[in-house]
């Protein structure tokens, strides 16, 4: 696939600016994997996380310049790009993750004065969707903490609401499908999707991230250690009816 030269320059740009507001909030700043080109889908999240990956500023630093980036390393992030693949994007479209802010926060501190830090890193986040979205890309707010911000900041594009991939939140799977009226489906579908199937997709969107070597063999092993719970099936249920929904 040909990449745009002109595209990367901008979006890395972008990405220094982004670091120095990280930076200057007084967080490690995380990168995404460098999307190639303008995408059909744009999925915003929260915030990247601390404590998981790296316990401390110095172990997150390391890490990044080692290669590490966001959205690649749990099964959780797993399911939610198996699913966007599966069952959402076309052979031809691309897709991007993101998060609100950039800095990486342990979860215990990461509401304190939220607001104020998405108010400003609002002009940040609608660049970068200028940038990497086409003009009729499909807008996703991954959890309700997404889309009440971007309502509350009047966010211009129209957007989709989908509950969030994190285990904090997995109470939501389940009411999800209750209130969709969808637990005989559910109990169809269930375990048609095993952990290889994750594990496959995981694979390909590490290489596409020119994650290699000992940190890509270390995650694929991680994952098919873990296993396709009732809950992660919901997960994985839950986003396939909206993303087909979407795709329809």
């Amino acid at each position: 696939m040909r990449v745009d030269g002109s595209f990367l320059a901008a979006y890395r740009d972008l990405e220094g600016r982004m670091k120095a507001l990280a930076e200057a909030d007084g967080d490690v700043f995380l990168p995404n994997p460098e999307p190639e080109g303008p995408v059909d889908y744009v999925f915003t999240c929260m915030e990247p996380s601390l404590g998981r990956w790296a316990r401390s500023a110095e172990e997150a630093k390391s890490k990044i310049d080692a290669g590490f980036r966001n959205f690649l390393f749990s099964t959780e992030i797993s399911i939610l790009h198996f699913c966007i693949r599966r069952y959402l994007c076309k052979s031809t479209q691309r897709y991007h993750i993101t998060d609100f802010s950039k800095g990486a926060m342990l979860v215990k501190g990461a509401e304190r004065g939220r607001i104020q830090r998405y108010d400003r890193w609002y002009p940040l986040l609608q660049e970068e969707i200028n940038l990497v979205a086409i003009s009729d890309a499909a807008i996703f707010a991954v959890g309700k903490v997404v889309s009440q911000n971007l309502e509350r900041l009047r966010f211009q594009r129209p957007f989709t609401p989908i509950i969030h991939y994190s285990a904090l939140a997995a109470r939501a799977r389940s009411a999800e499908i209750v209130r969709l009226h969808q637990e005989d489906t559910f109990e169809a579908f269930r375990g048609s999707v095993s952990i290889q199937d994750v594990a496959d997709t995981a694979g390909a969107v590490l290489r596409e991230a020119h994650v290699l070597g000992k940190m890509y063999d270390e995650a694929l092993s991680g994952l098919l250690k873990s296993q396709l719970s009732t809950s992660r099936q919901q997960l994985i249920f839950s986003y396939k009816l909206a993303f087909e929904l979407i795709r329809a």
